[in-house]
């Protein structure tokens, strides 16, 4: 077989010209020290570097409420290991699941009006689920021609060749909404794939999609994980806070590693009746290890500041850092509740400089390039967070407006 045979037809996927333009970007940073870092958490908060002792405070830190250090949500874990006296069962959870396992999904069935399951990542459940929905499994059975916005994220983009075998796929221009439109029109059974909160900024059209859903009977599938804790009075997020009664053409997908502080991933669906397809032939989530006991705990705990007046406070907190961002540090996101700021400078090498500078002074503003954004659209992310106090918040305003903002 020749050389060039060996090829695939790359439809969905090119591994090849990925790493051609992204692997230059990721050694510049690891050469800077800005990415494979180790570090040890101390008690403020911030971080130690291992090799060094450097001290920092992690200003790309997707936990924007803080509750991946609250004290409870770490003495669930706890807590959870001494009542179950097991790690996890050892067996596949479509067999067998743990009572704690359960609970926790009756509760967020109940806390965000949804059928909910949780998964190990979200990744997993995006494996497990994503397939079912263009081969019209989880829906009316049949096959739906499936569009992936241009920027899905990746555990979502990665699905692509598998949901090809099942169905047409298709990629859409960002939030194009008349490209969707035309879709709708000229396919009977459509499924759209995209992010409701955007992790470079930005949310989704949501009255756009809702429209279409209800003209067409579009299926909406929304990556909701950076809006998680941080929007909806029961921090369901931005999707499920903008749609009434979830209904059985939305699927939602979040990760609980971010604003809810914990680490897994979970689904909202309007259906109530998908449990054995989902215990049985959503591969990852039901044939593969389950979720393990602390890990479970925490979560429970989680959602019980969830369920009281604390999360309205740690909300309140971030607002009123946002402001305070906001009003020192221009930036397009500006005025959104959404807790990423893109300070985009246009060029990979200057990011990886630019936020080495900050490291030097004691934060990490993590530098972003292809292919977290567009080749062109480099520049620096800053999350912000509820448990970052007014002093750093001033000194980080004060270096980005000295160092960063004269290059934006």
């Amino acid at each position: 077989m020749s050389e060039a045979k060996t090829y695939g037809p790359r439809l969905y996927r090119n591994t090849e010209k990925m790493m051609a333009y992204s692997l230059p970007n990721w050694t510049a940073a690891e050469d800077a020290g800005l990415i494979a870092l180790h570090a040890t958490s101390s008690p403020d908060g911030s971080l130690v570097e291992r090799s060094s002792g450097r001290q920092f405070i992690n200003m790309s830190s997707y936990s924007y409420l803080g509750l991946n250090r609250h004290p409870a949500v770490i003495q669930g874990a706890i807590d959870a290991l001494r009542e179950e006296q097991i790690i996890e069962l050892g067996i596949a959870p479509t067999r067998i699941q743990s009572s704690l396992m359960y609970d926790v999904q009756e509760r967020f069935s109940t806390l965000f009006d949804a059928q909910c399951f949780v998964a190990i990542s979200c990744s997993v459940a995006t494996a497990a689920l994503l397939p079912l929905v263009t081969s019209g499994a989880l829906i009316d059975g049949k096959p739906r021609v499936t569009v992936f916005d241009k920027r899905a994220h990746f555990c979502m983009d990665l699905m692509k060749p598998v949901c090809a075998d099942e169905a047409p796929v298709l990629i859409s221009p960002h939030n194009d909404m008349n490209y969707l439109e035309d879709l709708c029109k000229k396919h009977p059974r459509v499924a759209y794939i995209a992010d409701g909160a955007y992790s470079t900024g930005g949310m989704a059209d949501m009255d756009a999609l809702l429209e279409l859903q209800d003209r067409y009977g579009l299926f909406l599938w929304l990556d909701d994980s950076h809006a998680m804790s941080v929007m909806g009075t029961k921090g369901e997020g931005f999707v499920r806070s903008r749609v009434g009664e979830l209904n059985p053409l939305t699927l939602i997908t979040g990760s609980l590693v971010k604003g809810f502080g914990c680490t897994g991933g979970i689904v909202m669906t309007g259906r109530q009746d998908i449990g054995r397809i989902v215990n049985t032939m959503a591969g990852p989530m039901c044939w593969s290890q389950t979720m393990s006991t602390a890990n479970l705990g925490s979560i429970r705990a989680c959602i019980g500041i969830h369920e009281g007046p604390e999360l309205a406070v740690l909300q309140g907190k971030l607002r009123e850092n946002l402001a305070y961002f906001d009003q020192r540090v221009p930036t397009a996101q500006a005025g959104s509740q959404m807790p990423v700021r893109m300070l985009v400078v246009g060029d990979p090498a200057l990011s990886v400089g630019l936020s080495n500078t900050l490291l030097d002074e004691g934060f990490y503003v993590a530098p972003v390039y292809f292919p977290t954004t567009a080749r062109g659209k480099e520049g620096l992310r800053v999350m912000i967070r509820a448990d970052v106090g007014r002093p750093d918040l001033e000194r980080l305003c004060d270096l980005l407006d000295k160092d960063v903002v004269p290059h934006v």
